[in-house]
C-alpha cells in the first residue's frame, strides 16, 4: 500500500456468492424433485428451524431418535395410486440440502417426501409437487398428445402457418410478411 492509499476510505468487503446451495438459506420450507433421466433424480430442499424442531418433538413424543429420510413415490398418472419407489436415509437433513437418488422404475410421475422414520411409520415433514419421469427408451414420434385446448389451438395455428408459403419468411406465423413499400412519387 502506498502512503496515500491508507488515506482513502475503506471499501466494504464483498463476499463471493456461495458456489452451492449450502449456506444459501431463504427461510422457507421447500422440497423439489428434479428428474435428470429415467433413472436419476435430484432432491433439493430447505428445512427451517421450526420444522426441524417439530420433527424433533414428534420423535421425542414417540421415543425415537431423529432419522431423516427422503422417500420417492411414483404413480402411473394423476389418477393412479402412489407407490413407494425408493428410500434414502440421510445423515443430516440440515447440513445437506440436496441428494441424488437412483430411480428403480421409469415413466409416470414422481414426488419426493422428506421426513423422519419412526417406529410406527414415516412422518412426512415436506412434500414436493408431482413431476414427470421420462419413460425408458426413445419418445414416441406418433401417438395421442394430451394437450389443453389452448395449446392444441396454438399448435394447429403454427402448423398451418408453416404450410402457408406466404408466411414462411415471416418472423412468426402470427404476423404476415412486410409489404414492399411503393416508390416515392416525383
Amino acid at each position: 500500500m502506498s502512503s496515500t492509499g491508507r488515506l482513502l476510505p475503506a471499501l466494504p468487503t464483498v463476499e463471493a456468492p456461495p458456489s452451492s446451495l449450502r449456506g444459501r438459506r431463504y427461510g422457507e420450507d421447500r422440497l423439489y424433485l428434479l428428474v435428470r433421466d429415467p433413472h436419476t433424480a435430484l432432491a433439493v430442499w430447505e428445512l427451517t428451524a421450526a420444522t426441524h424442531a417439530r420433527g424433533i418433538e414428534t420423535a421425542r413424543e414417540r421415543g425415537a431418535p431423529v432419522r431423516y429420510q427422503i422417500r420417492i413415490e411414483r404413480r402411473a398418472d394423476s389418477r393412479a395410486e402412489a407407490e413407494p419407489l425408493t428410500t434414502v436415509n440421510l445423515p443430516d437433513a440440515l447440513g445437506g440440502e440436496r441428494w441424488y437418488v437412483k430411480l428403480t422404475r421409469s415413466g409416470g410421475e414422481g414426488r419426493a417426501r422428506l421426513g423422519i422414520e419412526l417406529p410406527d411409520g414415516f412422518q412426512a415433514l415436506l412434500e414436493s409437487s408431482w413431476v414427470p419421469i421420462p419413460p425408458e427408451g426413445a419418445c414416441a414420434e406418433e401417438g395421442a398428445w394430451d394437450l389443453p385446448p389452448e395449446a392444441r389451438a396454438w399448435l394447429l395455428e403454427q402448423a398451418r402457418a408453416a404450410r402457408d408459403p406466404s408466411r414462411r419468411g415471416a418472423y412468426s406465423g402470427r404476423f404476415a410478411p412486410a409489404a414492399t413499400p411503393e416508390p416515392p412519387h416525383r
